[in-house]
């Protein structure tokens, strides 16, 4: 399976250590990091976003996938993170989508361009099925997840904050 996955605007590619400073500009972003964190009070800092980073590139060490560096094809910007990555909830382990996208290339749509090319991914891998995770006043991400495909189904407690589990059957793509 190819690490590198490209769509008409983006590049999404494997992280890699050289990818410290853009993962610290994309998630130190008060306006992105609003909906990252712990709370808008309780932010990530540069260690939990360097263990992010590091937990990505371990995931595709152990899984022979996870989560992207999205780069706009055209300017070679790196625009955001996307991809798979396994994640534990109440019910046991799946696999989510996640996505940020820098704020300042919010509304041009890299998020569910992402998301979609994610799930193209999960079919190639056979998952059965894919999930996001979203706070509920995240309206922007909730339409992405409706764009996609993803289904409402339910809410879950995720990372110490309620979240709404939107969820997509692989097999109905």
């Amino acid at each position: 399976m190819s690490e590198e996955w490209s769509t008409e605007r983006l590049l999404a590619r494997p992280p890699r250590r050289v990818d410290q400073a853009a993962y610290l500009s994309l998630f130190l972003d008060p306006v992105v990091g609003e909906w990252l964190g712990r709370s808008p009070a309780e932010p990530l800092g540069e260690p939990e976003i360097l263990g992010m980073l590091s937990a990505d590139e371990r995931h595709w060490a152990e899984h022979d996938f996870g989560p992207w560096v999205l780069e706009e094809r055209e300017t070679g910007a790196i625009v955001g993170r996307g991809g798979l990555r396994w994640t534990e909830l109440e019910a046991g382990w799946t696999v989510e989508l996640p996505w940020a996208i820098v704020s300042e290339r919010w509304g041009h749509g890299f998020a569910t361009e992402a998301a979609l090319a994610a799930i193209k991914q999960a079919g190639a891998l056979k998952l059965p099925e894919v999930i996001a995770l979203i706070v509920p006043h995240n309206a922007r991400s909730r339409r992405v997840a409706e764009k996609a495909g993803l289904e409402l189904d339910g809410e879950v407690r995720h990372a110490g904050l309620p979240h709404l589990v939107y969820r997509l059957p692989i097999g109905e793509i």
